[in-house]
């Protein structure tokens, strides 16, 4: 049994560099063991510039403030569903973005949403820094009490100076707008407001700021809206359409994504899977916190001092 391993890219490493060395991930839940413990300094200071003199003034400070926990978001009987995404995204923000090099978290997207809601719900206990997978999974859990609202997995493979990176995303859909949620290493690449009229706009706009940073985005990978019901034992379909950027036009790119939304609205995810699509439009279908204050804090902080 293994308390700390690499983590297994179709799984966890949607927003890692393929070239670069995988990220450790928990297995072991929390509390967090001392062999655990061990390997994020070890890695700390690998990738911090300050090195061990970083992790040994961390570890060896007794007087850390304590970090403020965030509060989940509660929802008003008569607020307006972009408000509500809008604190979903708040909170998940709060969390910060995961620099101490552990995934905290385990996640395994072919175990049933039942089992990743408990991920999710672990998550909120323990308020500590996530990454993009993880907070796919948890803005599920906190919109899962919004049958109104759509949500399904949107993934990007991009390039960035012959390294290939990955990103994902929750795509949301409501009253004829679209939005997506998440978190990201650059704030224009996670939440985007349920403003969009079009899921190619959605699309458009995330290509555009991956342009920004100096990324080509190759594939985009969308999924199948998610049940809401959270004690579901069916899988998440994480890979429903592929979209191809290099191999297609503008006019392509536009006539997939308006086949997948107009399929999509007031479906379910078995209707869509089960659905007569067309083939040719859609391109390549396939099937008490146990984390003391403490070890919070210096979490925290280690997070802080590698994202500089």
């Amino acid at each position: 049994h293994k308390s700390v391993e690499s983590s297994n890219k179709s799984d966890q490493g949607e927003e890692e560099n393929e070239g670069a060395i995988a990220a450790l991930v928990n297995k072991e839940g929390f509390p967090l063991s001392p062999d655990v413990w061990n390997q994020m300094w070890k890695r700390a200071e690998s990738l911090h510039p300050g090195g061990r003199k970083m992790t040994v003034a961390i570890r060896g400070c007794e007087q850390i403030p304590n970090v403020p926990i965030p509060t989940p978001p509660t929802f008003r009987t008569n607020q307006p569903i972009p408000e509500k995404l809008f604190l979903v995204q708040k909170y998940i923000s709060e969390l910060q973005y995961d620099y101490t090099g552990l995934q905290f978290f385990e996640v395994k997207k072919g175990r049933p949403l039942c089992r990743l809601m408990d991920v999710a719900k672990s998550i909120i206990k323990e308020s500590l820094p996530i990454k993009c997978l993880e907070a796919v999974i948890l803005a599920l859990y906190l919109t899962s009490e919004l049958p109104a609202v759509q949500r399904f997995p949107v993934a990007f493979k991009t390039t960035f100076e012959k390294n290939t990176f990955k990103h994902i995303v929750l795509g949301v859909y409501c009253n004829g707008k679209f939005g997506a949620l998440g978190l990201s290493r650059r704030d224009t690449l996670m939440y985007k407001p349920l403003k969009y009229d079009t899921l190619h706009e959605l699309l458009s706009d995330f290509v555009q700021c991956y342009k920004e940073c100096y990324h080509e985005v190759d594939r985009i990978k969308l999924g199948l809206p998610v049940s809401h019901d959270n004690q579901s034992m069916e899988a998440v379909t994480w890979k429903y359409t592929y979209i191809r950027l290099a191999k297609m036009s503008s006019k392509d790119f536009k006539q997939i994504c308006d086949s997948f939304s107009k399929h999509m609205r007031g479906k379910t995810a078995h209707q869509m899977k089960y659905a007569k699509l067309d083939r040719v439009t859609i391109a390549d279908m396939s099937d008490s916190s146990s984390t003391g204050s403490t070890s919070r804090t210096k979490c925290q902080k280690l997070n802080k001092g590698n994202s500089r």
